[in-house]
């Protein structure tokens, strides 16, 4: 892969963890993260869009790591629990590592 085309599969893949999370907030408030019936049912939608971003961009174990990292560190950016954003970023992470 050539330095312009990882530069930007890079930049698709920070863009795409940034919606993640987004969507994420928007269905789970940080309020509701206590909910562990909520967190579980959300993360099964991240975990199907996080999918389907991985296999359309053809994301290996790299860029898969930089979809979760990312994922991960927009949640803390924008005030959320560092410790629950690390255990769902983990989670994802797992995830998707077994579903290649």
């Amino acid at each position: 892969m050539g330095l312009l085309s990882d530069f930007m599969s890079r930049k698709e893949t920070d863009a795409a963890a940034a919606e993640m999370a987004t969507q994420f907030m928007n269905r789970l408030p940080m309020e509701r993260i206590q909910d562990a019936k909520r967190v579980a049912a959300e993360f099964e939608i991240l975990l199907g869009h996080a999918r389907g971003f991985q296999r359309k961009s053809a994301l290996g174990v790299m860029g898969t790591s930089r979809l979760a990292n990312g994922f991960q560190w927009t949640l803390i950016e924008r005030g959320y629990d560092a410790d629950f954003s690390r255990e769902i970023g983990k989670r994802l992470a797992v995830k998707l590592a077994e579903s290649k």
